[in-house]
């Protein structure tokens, strides 16, 4: 997982030291990014953007101001992961196809880690889980 700050490092390094055609590559891409986002995509991440300094502007920032504003975790996603854990503590195995153990311990751990990386991981969630399999 890249940081904010690993890509305003690799575009700043590449603004100086890339060459004409590696900056001309990264303005090709802002361009693209811009034109393809609708007005209040553009607006959200503008606030950032215009925020830096020039030196640190480019396509890789702006596709990562992108991606952070499209993917944030609100409250409302966060309500809705936590609920993944005490509905599979009522409802086990038995809403899942084929009853596989393994496609849904894929999707509780992919849950628990988007949790865990905003820290709203439920301390109860280990406990949903067991008790959960135990619902056949």
């Amino acid at each position: 997982k890249l940081s904010f700050e690993q890509v305003i490092d690799w575009q700043t390094d590449s603004n100086r030291y890339g060459g004409d055609v590696n900056r001309q590559t990264s303005q090709w891409l802002q361009t693209f990014l811009y034109n393809s986002s609708t007005l209040e995509l553009r607006n959200c991440v503008e606030v950032s953007y215009n925020g830096l300094d020039p030196v640190q502007k480019g396509g890789a920032v702006y596709f990562f101001l992108i991606l952070k504003e499209m993917f944030q975790m609100t409250t409302d996603v966060v309500t809705a992961l936590k609920s993944t854990f005490s509905t599979f503590r009522k409802e086990g195995l038995t809403k899942i196809r084929n009853k596989n153990v393994s496609i849904i311990s894929r999707q509780l751990e992919a849950v628990a880690v988007a949790l865990h990386e905003v820290g709203a991981l439920p301390d109860e969630a280990p406990l949903d889980i067991l008790e959960g399999f135990l619902i056949c």
